[in-house]
């Protein structure tokens, strides 16, 4: 089932229903509706092509995963790669090595930095970080009835809840 197809459908039921909108009868509406169109199989169409996308997306997800978790172990065999090839320069004091794929250096590290306590570490070397909004408190303020400048809830809208049986 196509989006333009039920596109079409839910014009031509809105088409309908103004049409019979003259005579205020609920009923006879949804009746006339149910009768004039297949908006109903249409609908249950499209929602089952949810049931069928949500397969997919489950199956993509489980494929990623396994492609993570492969990447994982292809990046630690590289380190392990890498780390074998430094020693063994290393133990052989082979600075550089050309090789017909690259050259391979073995270079020494700039110091790196080592915090051993961030609370012993003097204030001199910290950066003011800019105040961040909670978001989580205001909405909470907000719905307890709290009037705060600058905020406000939006009226909900609605909703389509699908339950599962």
């Amino acid at each position: 089932m196509s989006e333009r197809a039920l596109h079409h459908e839910i014009q031509a039921a809105t088409a309908l229903k103004e049409s019979l909108a003259a005579y205020d009868d609920e009923d006879l509406l949804r009746d006339t509706i149910e009768g004039e169109t297949d908006l109903h199989e249409l609908i249950a169409k499209v929602f089952a092509s949810i049931d069928e996308d949500a397969i997919l997306l489950a199956g993509i997800a489980e494929r990623m995963e396994g492609l993570k978790a492969r990447k994982a172990r292809i990046e630690k065999a590289v380190e392990r790669k890498r780390a074998m090839i430094e020693q063994a320069m290393s133990i052989g004091e082979i600075r550089s090595l050309t090789l017909p794929s690259g050259t391979l250096i073995l270079a020494s590290k700039p110091r790196a930095l080592v915090v051993e306590n961030e609370a012993d570490v003097p204030s001199d070397y910290w950066k003011p970080q800019p105040p961040k909004l909670d978001k989580s408190a205001l909405k909470a303020a907000l719905k307890d009835g709290a009037s705060v400048p600058g905020a406000s809830l939006d009226n909900g809208g609605s909703t389509l809840v699908i339950r599962r049986s």
